[in-house]
């Protein structure tokens, strides 16, 4: 014993009490004591001070050694605790040691007294040791049960020896079927094996191995796991066990997912919006000269083929940029309601030349009257998109593509992307393919921006991301169902409108005959060159100019020789808003439409109005939007070929 032994004696006799402090001091024993004499005294002195032994006589008076060891066991069953008396009763110590006392002795006999102590503090000290331990690991098995994360134990050859609740309820088995299990079960198939050689090499060399892996659950879905595995030796320093902690980071996965989309979007937004202008500007004097060549092209049915075929490919490229820059602008436009299923009548009858001939066009609308608040413009992207989308999934094959919209009550429903639509009215489209299915691996990515199945050259990725953000923006969401070789199922649903809008009117013919004088400004000259011929071609005389300063001249010359101004936006020198103030200072009548390049200008339409012009349209135009904006300004400068003068 290192320290002080303290001692707590029960003894009413003072000489056999000082025999047995004598003979301790006589084998060297340090200690200190104290002596009671009594129950009550035992029973106050336990609380004094942590004793490290308890010497009983049996015999004293009110009580005897029995009951002072019950009281003591009733405080603490540990401590050692040592029985003396003076007569030998074999039933009395039977009884005391079966009570908990750990030696029983006479005091006519002390020579056993030492031996008796040094052995009760050395056991005294296990108890506390083994205690020390059992404590520790209930705290490190509540901790191991509570913790979130994923614990496994297995033995030196992989095999699962522990697994603590968070295994069970991550990975879906019970812990029955972990226990005696290679982690083997929980392979996703996601990783090459030089993924696995590199793990086990780093572990069978004695290092802990840390890394993200993709692991199966046992319904089969995958999981993304933040895992650490590490090599348990012995005290002999052999290898023994491995231990292995996981953290389920499949949310944060699919949120990071989310913000690399967003940041990519951004970017493609902010390239996209940057390029645009001048993108639109090249398109144009394309669009515009393939439309005036067909006006000349009657005769030459060859040529007419070709400038069709640029023609339409010019319309191809500037939808790519007007869908890029719907699915990234951040802005949110003020859409107005509309009844669709008239709207998507009129696009069905559109679409219905599209589909192949071996796909059977069905189509059920019960949705008559009702409105929702989206642009007529993205409705029918959507529905372009959806059945252009289904019309791929089953080409080279004989099938149904089935269009059907209704009014339904939805209760709080979850949506592709993480968006979850409240309980409410909504207006459902449903387009429905018989076409070869969707593979599961692949349904959680078919509205991710540039994710296509398609071969190179048929496809951009973009139309159902496309989709996807305009039923969004409009406060709806869409989701997809499928099974291989059973088709696809695309659902969207849009929040039903109470406020019923005024009706566009329909669309004007763009076959018109024009009179009158038009100042055209633009520094593009091959733009100016195509929108010129055009207008003369429509019968309109036209003044082009490339600077805006030298029109702005012309026009103060002669400011009652011109009907109509239609001016560019982004020019050197002078802006369109800065020439059309000027033109406004020197005439304030004249009416002026903004051609601008900026996909976004159209957004800016109510502002741009406010500000005196007439009408904004983006570039690329065709002729018959030229026309139809002319039409809509100053009627009396066109009139259709009926109403030509004889």
């Amino acid at each position: 014993m290192n320290s002080a032994l303290r001692l707590l004696l029960v003894e009413d006799s003072l000489e056999d009490a000082e025999l047995i402090l004598m003979h301790l001091r006589s084998h060297g024993i340090a200690f200190t004591s104290f002596q009671v004499d009594s129950m009550e005294g035992f029973a106050a002195a336990l609380g004094t001070e942590p004793w490290d032994l308890v010497l009983s006589d049996f015999s004293l008076p009110g009580t005897d050694g029995l009951k002072i060891l019950a009281c003591l066991r009733e405080r603490d069953p540990d401590l050692p605790f040592i029985l003396l008396s003076g007569v030998l009763d074999e039933e009395a110590a039977v009884e005391a040691m079966r009570n908990g006392a750990n030696d029983f002795l006479l005091k006519g006999n002390l020579s056993r007294l030492v031996p008796a102590i040094e052995r009760e503090m050395k056991d005294a000290d296990l108890r506390r040791k083994q205690r020390g331990f059992e404590e520790e690991l209930r705290l490190l098995h509540t901790a191991m049960e509570q913790t979130p994360d994923m614990v496994v134990i297995t033995d030196r050859d992989g095999v699962m020896l522990y697994a603590n609740a968070a295994a069970s309820a991550v990975t879906g088995f019970s812990r029955a079927e972990l226990i005696g299990q290679n982690p083997r079960i929980f392979k996703s198939g996601q990783h090459e094996m030089a993924f696995y050689h590199s793990m086990w090499e780093a572990l069978l060399s004695g290092e802990t191995w840390r890394g993200h892996i993709v692991n199966r659950r046992k319904d089969g879905t995958p999981w993304d796991a933040e895992a650490v595995i590490a090599p348990v030796f012995s005290t002999s320093g052999d290898l023994q066990n491995y231990l292995c902690t996981a953290r389920d980071i499949t949310l944060e996965r699919q949120l990071q997912g989310f913000l690399e989309q967003t940041q990519r979007l951004e970017t493609i937004g902010t390239l996209t919006s940057g390029i645009a202008h001048d993108f639109n500007n090249i398109l144009m004097p394309i669009l515009g000269h393939a439309e005036l060549g067909l006006t000349r092209a009657v005769g030459d049915p060859k040529l007419k083929h070709d400038l069709e075929i640029i023609q339409a490919s010019t319309y191809r490229a500037r939808d790519l940029v007007r869908q890029i820059l719907t699915f990234s602008r951040k802005s949110e436009e003020e859409e107005a309601p509309i009844e669709v299923q008239g709207l998507l009548s009129e696009s069905l009858k559109l679409l219905r030349a599209t589909v192949p001939s071996s796909i059977r066009f069905e189509v059920g609308l019960d949705a008559k009257g009702a409105f929702a608040k989206v642009d007529p413009t993205k409705l029918h992207q959507i529905i372009l998109n959806l059945c252009t989308n289904a019309s791929h999934a089953m080409r080279g094959i004989a099938g149904k593509l089935i269009v059907q919209l209704r009014r339904e009550r939805l209760p709080a429903t979850d949506c592709a992307m993480n968006v979850q639509l409240e309980a409410g009215e909504y207006l459902h489209l449903e387009v429905t393919d018989t076409g070869r299915g969707i593979p599961p691996e692949h349904l959680d990515k078919v509205f991710l921006p540039f994710f296509t199945t398609k071969p190179p050259r048929e496809g951009t990725g973009l139309g159902l991301s496309v989709t996807h953000g305009i039923v969004c923006a409009a406060g709806g969401g869409i989701k997809v169902t499928s099974q291989p070789g059973a088709g696809a199922s695309f659902s969207v649903y849009l929040p039903l409108s109470v406020k019923a809008s005024d009706q566009p009117s329909p669309s004007e013919d763009g076959s018109v005959r024009g009179q009158g004088h038009i100042l055209l400004v633009d520094d593009e000259s091959a733009l100016v060159e195509a929108v010129c011929a055009n207008l003369i071609q429509m019968g309109f005389e036209v003044s082009p100019f490339t600077d805006p300063e030298l029109a702005l001249r012309t026009f103060a010359a002669h400011p009652r020789a011109f009907q109509m101004v239609l001016t560019d936006q982004v020019m050197p020198g002078l802006s369109g808003l800065q020439l059309a103030k000027a033109l406004w200072t020197i005439r304030p009548d004249v009416p002026i439409i903004l051609l601008s390049g900026d996909p976004d200008m159209g957004v800016l339409t109510p502002r741009i109005e406010q500000a005196g012009f007439k009408a904004c349209l983006t570039k690329p135009m065709s002729t018959r939007e030229i026309a139809k904006a002319i039409l809509r300004v100053l009627p009396e400068l066109t009139r259709t070929p009926l109403e030509t003068p004889r």
